[in-house]
């Protein structure tokens, strides 16, 4: 909830609270009490939902090229065996993305959202999109 939504709910309980902005900070609270993300988590969240997808895309190529045995994740791997590497993909990839619409609603609450997202924006460009576009391009370049 909003921290400033208290102090601005009306007498009649029937009537919505009004708009409130927090001074000085960087979020600000919609006519429900909800505190918006902020344009930096917004971005961040943005960044790390793209490299969800990109990392998505190069592995349903590299998987359609190579077979599931080139999946690094184990996990991902296993439910790629029971569901079909597509679905599981598509699953995955939309879980994700989910989770990461919800942390950013979640982020004026949250105070190590941002560097976290950070952290799993280099880690995925680290562990995963980079591995897989060298990996497709190597290919394609030989």
């Amino acid at each position: 909830m909003c921290p400033t939504a208290a102090k601005t709910l009306p007498a009649d309980l029937g009537q919505r609270p009004s708009l409130s902005v927090i001074v000085g900070g960087k979020s600000s609270c919609t006519p429900s009490g909800f505190a918006l993300p902020s344009k930096d988590i917004i971005a961040l969240g943005s960044v790390l939902a793209l490299l969800q997808l990109a990392d998505g895309v190069l592995t349903g190529i590299g998987i359609f090229n190579y077979g599931v045995s080139m999946e690094g994740n184990a996990l991902l791997r296993a439910l790629m065996g029971l569901v079909g590497w597509m679905p599981a993909l598509i699953l995955v990839k939309g879980l994700s993305i989910g989770l990461v619409a919800i942390l950013c609603h979640q982020a004026s609450s949250i105070k190590w959202l941002r560097p976290a997202f950070c952290g799993v924006i280099v880690l995925y460009l680290m562990m995963a999109v980079v591995p897989w576009t060298y990996i497709l391009l190597s290919d394609l370049l030989a």
